[in-house]
Parts: C-alpha cells; structure tokens; sequence
C-alpha cells in the first residue's frame, strides 16, 4: 500500500507537470528512490532475510547511479577520468555483493524466499532495461526513462492487486517484472487515445478524415497554443493530411504552415495534442496495482495459445 501511494503520487505530480510544462522535475524520481530503498530495508528485515541480503540497497543505489550518469556517478563536480574509476571500483564492489547473494540465497520460485530472491534480482535488470528504451526510444523522454528507472527500485515484487481478480502464475512474475507491467499497461492505454479523440469530435460535432487523430481550432489560437503538432499543412503547392506526428516540425516550421492554411482560406485547423506517456505510465501504475497484470498477462495468453 505505502509503495503504490508514494508511486502513485509522484507520477500523478509528474504527469501533471508534465502536461502544463513538459519538464518534470528531478526530485521526483530522487524521492522515489529513497523511499523505495527505506521501505524495501525495511522488508528484508522484517522477512529476517540475511545481512547479506540486507546489502541489496548498496548494489541498486550503484546501478541507479551509474545509468542515471552513465558512468560519472559524481555528475559534473569531478574529471572524466576520476569518474569512471569510481564507477568502475563502486560497480565492482556491486556485482561481489550480488553474486554472493546468487551464491548463498534461495533461488526455489516455488518458496517464498527463492521467489522473492529472484524477483529482487530483476531491479537492476529492469533499470538497464530502462536505460536501453530510452536509448532506442522506446521510452522518448527523459523524464519517462527516469521514471522506469526510479519504479523498479520501488516495486521490486509484485504486490496483491486491490481487487485481486487473477493471480498470476510464479513464472511470469518473473518473466514480465512489475515495472515492466506498468510500462507495457501504460502503451496499451495510448492505443486508446483515436478512440477518446473519435468521441470527443463527435460531441463536438466535428466531422472529418482527422477526427479519430485530432481536433479543429482556430488558426488564430494555433499559432500560440502550446503542445500541439498540426494535422494538415501545405506541401508542393497541396493540402495534405499528417495522421501520426512525433518529432522534427518546430515552431517556424509551423508558423510558416498557418501562415499558408490562412492563405488557402482556412479558418480552423486539425491538431494532434501532445499528451506525455507519463501520463499513460501514471494510469499503468494505478490499473495494474489496483486490477492487476491481466491485460498483458491475457495477451502473452493468447499469442501463446494458452
């Protein structure tokens, strides 16, 4: 409960900032972390787990540390060269301490203990995980990156879904770790966006080829509204239609846009908002601690035929 409040929270803050400003704020993901290293301490202890095991946080303080710098894990303050012989000594003193726990702890899924080993195992996986999305731009801003390497510290384990609808099988918890629930729940919400945008034009009573991607403004207010792409432009002498826009038009590409849709007649123009993952990455977290992992669980299921 404590985990899924502070998690909630703060990416529901994020999500807000996110939305108003397109910055979000660092300490976010700074709380995250210690809080998530207090309470899972806490955990280990109360599970009476070994000192050994109670040095978990040294390991993912360093992965966290040296992904979030890439190495300098002083950040700026110090040479180059300094900070990749930190990280190196750090890192190292990192990888003794998990593979004594690899060495001497319960590795049995079917314990409580040997299920809890593995799925600890998997927080430095998933922030390496993390680092390489937002490498290949799977995860676009920095900010979502941060936000998936912060969550895998705080939900290591799987907790009992409020409404407990279906539980999941051992393996998979394994295979598909909570932070990457969030992160694939949170992907699926965006397919549902042309939906909400079909609707919301329908309400409106705007019709056209655009309404399930966009929706129509005045050319006036589109040249000073923020977060939005245009849906339509000027190209070769004709007036073309963009479905899917992501990055690469900025705004004097766009002034220059409605400046010709103003001289071809136009009084409004379709959009696309710019609506952050972090707001789908704040609904994932929220869906799948309160219903559960059921909506990839379902279609790994029946892929799988299974």
């Amino acid at each position: 409960m404590a985990r899924f409040a502070v998690g909630a929270a703060i990416l529901l803050f994020a999500a807000r900032s996110d939305i108003l400003t397109r910055r979000v704020t660092d300490l976010c993901w700074w709380a995250i972390l210690v809080i998530g290293l207090v309470i899972l301490e806490a955990q280990l202890v109360s599970e009476g787990e070994s000192f050994i095991f109670l040095l978990s946080p040294l390991y993912i303080v360093v992965f966290f540390l040296s992904l979030w710098y890439e190495g300098e894990v002083l950040g700026d303050n110090i040479k180059a060269g300094d900070g990749i012989k930190l990280a190196a000594v750090l890192n190292l003193g990192a990888f003794v301490v998990l593979g004594a726990q690899v060495a001497v702890g319960s590795l049995d899924p079917r314990t409580g203990e040997g299920m809890r080993h593995l799925q600890l195992f998997t927080v430095p996986l998933m922030m390496l995980l993390a680092y390489v999305f937002y490498r290949a731009q799977l995860l676009s801003g920095g900010a979502d990156a941060k936000a998936f390497l912060a969550l895998a510290v705080l939900l290591p384990f799987y907790p009992a879904p409020f409404l407990g609808i279906m539980e999941l099988p051992g393996i998979f918890r394994l295979i598909c770790p909570f932070v990457l629930a969030i992160f694939f729940t949170g992907a699926f919400f965006t397919l549902f966006q042309p939906m909400g945008m079909l609707v919301y034009n329908l309400g409106r009573g705007d019709r056209g080829k655009l309404m399930a991607f966009a929706f129509r403004i005045p050319i006036a207010e589109a040249r000073t509204r923020k977060f939005i792409w245009l849906s339509e432009c000027i190209e070769d002498g004709e007036h073309r239609y963009i479905y899917f826009r992501f990055r690469g038009y900025d705004r004097k590409w766009k002034l220059k846009q409605l400046k010709l849709l103003a001289k071809d007649g136009l009084k409004y123009v379709w959009v696309q908002p710019q609506i952050p993952f972090m707001v789908y990455l704040a609904a994932g977290l929220i869906f799948t601690c309160v219903v559960g992992n059921i909506i990839f669980f379902m279609i790994v299921k029946t892929v799988a035929g299974v």
